[in-house]
């Protein structure tokens, strides 16, 4: 479930973000993620706990989704990005660059090497005759999507990941992310 937060909290960028990547980050807009999602983070958590989430990328997805468009209406929230500098707008951008620079530096060697091994995973079924063909185009599209998010993950510009390195240990509080 530990990294399940990891996956959430970048999804949350992704759902709420209107434009793919604003200017690279300052070292305020790392901050002022940080502090927003401490104050963030037990709104999501008692959504999490009301919504039935089982874990899956699929229901996680979803989860995520209905709380994001639950943020936007609640004034509360606003005010609480807003005391940290951003509109809704902003802090989502930010939240996504901070997030995969985050992720980028977690995983780093490891997420490449996740790619690579997802990659021979297709080669093999594509190669597997006992596989019924109908199965075997199921689970490579999985696998096609699952490598797409996998690489958005770790997509992330050496100058972001520069800037977000000294938060990392705060960053793991707020992702709850586990060695």
């Amino acid at each position: 479930m530990k990294l399940v937060r990891v996956a959430v909290f970048f999804m949350v960028g992704l759902f709420l973000s209107q434009s793919a990547w604003c200017s690279g980050l300052a070292e305020k807009d790392v901050q002022g993620f940080i502090a927003s999602m401490q104050e963030l983070k037990p709104y999501f958590d008692q959504f999490a706990e009301e919504t039935e989430d089982d874990g899956d990328l699929t229901s996680t997805s979803r989860v995520i989704s209905d709380w994001a468009q639950g943020l936007r209406e609640r004034s509360d929230v606003e005010a609480i990005i807003g005391k940290h500098g951003f509109d809704f707008d902003s802090w989502a951008a930010v939240s996504q660059q901070v997030t995969q620079a985050y992720m980028a530096l977690k995983l780093g060697k490891d997420g490449q090497d996740v790619m690579g091994q997802m990659q021979q995973s297709i080669a093999e079924i594509e190669g597997n005759t006992e596989i019924p063909a109908e199965y075997k185009t199921q689970m490579i599209a999985q696998m096609q999507t699952s490598m797409a998010e996998m690489e958005k993950m770790i997509q992330s510009s050496p100058e972001d990941q520069s800037t977000v390195q000294p938060f990392v240990p705060e960053l793991d509080a707020i992702f709850e992310m586990q060695e």
